[in-house]
């Protein structure tokens, strides 16, 4: 990815219909370029930085009239990018955007890589890498709690905690490396101090690792797995959960021979629903691949959903299915009971299920008390909400190897072995948070992270 202090420039709104589009200019020859294709009214000259101008966007060889816009030139540092900035704000149009968008190319500018901005913000220092990653979860956010968790990133709450670790892992080293240094004189540290200090920095560490289950949950949601045998209502569930006929519901068994995913909201929590074939000995081997994919899918699954038929007796086929997931995390969903009763509940009693949620999925009984539970179920795994939360697999993954540096630092101080030892796990921490924050990162994986971005981001 270019760095090398060309103007850069993107348009920064989706494409399509709409009122407004935004073209955005970033670089050195930013507001030279907008003076070349912007006429003001009042024919201005000078502008302000961070004002407002109305005027028209005109093509500089042909002097044809464009659109007319708004235009603003913020001066740098106070900008995104801490260079200067244009933006020019059209109306929305593929043609009108398009035509802009090559007259700033025209009079000196270049297209802006994916996520060009936003690592020019980065490597000018506004922001660390961690905040950055943030600015595309915000993008991507589709619940307020995903929302609520990119925004505290951004705003540097997880970056602040983590740059608190930092120093007391930069002061531990520094009593460590004294030592090292001055070996020959009388300066000893306090080796209880050391360990204190040490132990501290890894509970801040186990807390930031431990939220990584809230923080995947929140940005990727959870798998929720709907099984049971044949003609349960495991489609008829899914239908009325998603309130559309995702899956044919017919009174034939074994309709259902392939996966059907959708999404829900429960809470502000992404659940991922999957319906499945219905489990029993397969009558055709199309209907065997698809309870293949059933069984196979329980593995991935964060709750199943175990689907029974009020109106019918428990039978062999739902002992089987009670067999495959005993082991799993259950709430068994007693359907149909809109209908005369069948099923002896006291079997699933004998079976010591902590959860049983009665209701109709054809006449909406019991739905939102389904709904309550499957989120006490999933979130009950998680602490008390917290506002530092990891979400990226990447950052779990450094953290991770910062705390077995620190711990390896800690036995080598308790096994006396040489300081030297010491001072080399120490620093391999710092080396994996800084990863995190982008102090340690290399231009590869730089280029790995901001290669997600929209162009105009």
């Amino acid at each position: 990815m270019k760095t090398d202090g060309d103007t850069i420039c993107a348009i920064s709104t989706p494409q399509g219909e709409g009122g407004i589009g935004i073209i955005r200019i970033s670089g050195n020859n930013a507001l030279s370029i907008l003076k070349k294709i912007f006429k003001a009214r009042g024919n201005k000259r000078v502008f302000s930085s961070h004002r407002l101008y109305l005027g028209y966007i005109i093509e500089p060889k042909k002097k044809k009239v464009i659109d007319e816009v708004f235009a603003v030139f913020m001066a740098g540092p106070k900008t995104y990018t801490r260079e200067d900035v244009v933006e020019i704000y059209s109306h929305a149009g593929y043609a009108v955007q398009k035509s802009i968008l090559s007259c700033v190319i025209e009079s000196g500018a270049r297209i802006a890589e994916p996520g060009e901005f936003t690592k020019r913000a980065f490597l000018n220092g506004r922001i660390d890498l961690l905040q950055a990653e943030s600015v595309l979860d915000i993008i991507k956010s589709e619940t307020d709690a995903e929302l609520e968790t990119a925004v505290n990133q951004l705003k540097g709450i997880l970056s602040q905690k983590l740059n608190r670790i930092k120093e007391n892992i930069k002061d531990a080293l520094v009593d460590v490396e004294t030592q090292i240094d001055f070996s020959d004189e009388d300066i000893f540290i306090e080796k209880k101090e050391v360990l204190k200090r040490l132990k501290n920095i890894k509970k801040d560490l186990d807390a930031i690792i431990e939220s990584y289950y809230e923080g995947r949950a929140i940005k990727n949601g959870f798998n929720v797995l709907i099984l049971g045998r044949t003609n349960v209502g495991k489609s008829s569930l899914l239908n009325a959960l998603v309130m559309e006929d995702k899956a044919i519901v017919t009174p034939i068994p074994g309709t259902t021979r392939d996966i059907i995913e959708d999404i829900i909201h429960i809470k502000g929590i992404k659940i991922k629903l999957i319906d499945t074939a219905g489990i029993r000995k397969p009558e055709n081997i199309v209907e065997d691949l698809g309870i293949e994919k059933a069984r196979q899918k329980i593995e991935d699954a964060d709750l199943i959903l175990w689907i029974l038929d009020s109106s019918i007796e428990y039978t062999d086929e739902d002992e089987e299915v009670y067999r495959v997931i005993k082991d799993k995390n259950i709430i068994a969903v007693i359907n149909k009971i809109d209908l005369p009763e069948r099923i002896d509940k006291g079997i699933l009693k004998q079976k010591r299920l902590h959860t049983i949620v009665e209701i109709s999925a054809l006449k909406n009984i019991g739905l939102e008390k389904l709904k309550d539970t499957i989120y006490k179920n999933l979130m009950g795994k998680t602490k008390k909400r917290q506002s530092i939360l990891i979400t990226s697999l990447r950052h779990r993954d450094a953290l991770i190897k910062t705390r077995e540096a620190v711990t390896k630092a800690t036995e080598n101080i308790i096994n006396e072995e040489p300081l030297e030892f010491v001072s080399f796990e120490l620093n391999d921490a710092l080396y994996h948070l800084g990863l995190i924050t982008g102090k340690t990162c290399s231009e590869e994986i730089l280029n790995t992270i901001f290669e997600r971005f929209c162009i105009g981001k």
